[in-house]
């Protein structure tokens, strides 16, 4: 009789052919074990195969009831000399013999497939679960409290805060140490930056930036007697004598309004002879030229005049550029729309300054140290 092929079907599906190569071990094995050991073929430990609860149970049970087969199967079990393939195939031939057998053997397939999932589930317990995937990680913060969560954000935004000031205050001593061993020499209207600067004593700027500055200060008398230069350390002395004194490394210039009745050229000229005055004294001194800054609407006297002005700083932004100096361009930020000192920054309606006009200066000398920082390293 043909096995039904939906059974063997189910079989193969359970564990195609790994199951079905189990189940031939587990329901086999056990049943012949008694006989074989009997005939001397292969003496079979059974602690050495895991067997199918009732297996031998269904087997007798269904040759019991086969009377037609059960002889034949007797003589299987019973025949010295049957090798053991050609006691698989008897038991074969007995188990296609009824509709009954052929239950038999699903039964043992659902009990060896029991028993090897039970085999594997016991496998993936004893597994190391430190190799097994279990998908996407879950955040950090997942099982975090809503308080915990907003005192991380708070602790977050005080640490970024506190590297902003430390930025800041870093980046103020850098703006600091650039005007180390500095000076600002020039008349009233740059003595107004240094009167500005002693109020100001907090900005980095005027941590380290000196001043040579006097009322009428010019390029012209500053060759004419001591007693025109700026004081140092409550002496008179020519301004290049102080900045050596002083060890100044870097002077900024600020000359002009004093200068300007002489006209454009001379004044040049002029400017010029101070500028080698001062690099005889201090051969490696820098030279950094601050623009005249404009005059009030209406205040301008013949050749001191706003074009003249003009006609100078061009003149000197010139030169700078020429010689390696630096040059500071103030005096256009200070105009207004007709060219003329801004009302806003005039104090006296003339060529003076206020507070808001000095916050420009201020902001024109960060910006140049800003731009010049890199320099500075590269020299130190």
């Amino acid at each position: 009789m043909i096995p039904d092929p939906r059974v063997i079907t189910r079989a193969i599906n359970k564990r195609k052919a790994t199951t079905v190569m189990l189940i031939t071990a587990l329901s086999i094995a056990p049943v012949f074990s008694s006989y074989a050991d009997t005939q001397g073929i292969f003496e079979l430990n059974m602690e050495t195969y895991p067997t199918v609860p009732a297996a031998n149970d269904i087997l007798k049970k269904v040759f019991s009831d086969n009377s037609d087969s059960a002889s034949e199967t007797t003589g299987i079990l019973t025949e010295n000399n049957a090798s053991v393939s050609e006691t698989i195939d008897a038991a074969d031939v007995t188990i296609n013999a009824s509709d009954e057998t052929t239950e038999a053997v699903e039964e043992i397939a659902v009990a060896a497939t029991e028993a090897i999932e039970e085999t594997e589930t016991t496998a993936v317990d004893s597994t190391d679960m430190s190799q097994v995937d279990d998908g996407p990680t879950v955040p950090a913060d997942y099982f975090k409290t809503e308080e915990e969560l907003l005192w991380e954000l708070e602790n977050k935004a005080w640490i970024e805060e506190q590297l902003r000031l430390q930025n800041e205050a870093l980046h103020a001593l850098q703006i600091g140490e650039f005007f180390k061993d500095s000076v600002l020499v020039g008349d009233s209207v740059a003595e107004g930056f240094n009167l500005y600067a002693m109020r100001n004593p907090a900005f980095p700027i005027f941590q380290n930036l000196k001043f040579l500055t006097k009322v009428s200060y010019s390029v012209h008398n500053a060759f004419m007697s001591s007693s025109y230069n700026p004081r140092f350390q409550g002496a008179q002395m020519y301004a290049w004598d102080s900045m050596r004194l002083m060890g100044i490394k870097h002077v900024y210039t600020f000359f002009g309004l004093n200068d300007l009745g002489s006209g454009v050229d001379n004044t040049v000229a002029q400017y010029l002879k101070y500028i080698a005055r001062v690099q005889q004294e201090i051969p490696d001194i820098k030279i950094t030229i601050v623009s005249t800054t404009p005059m009030y609407k209406g205040s301008e006297k013949k050749a001191l005049n706003n074009a003249n002005i003009r006609a100078l700083n061009a003149e000197m932004a010139e030169l700078a550029a020429q010689n390696g100096w630096g040059y500071i361009d103030i005096a256009s930020r200070l105009c207004d729309s007709d060219g003329c000192l801004a009302k806003q920054y005039c104090s006296d309606k003339y060529v003076h300054q206020n507070n808001s006009a000095y916050q420009i200066w201020q902001a024109a000398f960060e910006e140049y140290a800003e731009a010049h920082l890199e320099d500075s390293y590269d020299n130190a």
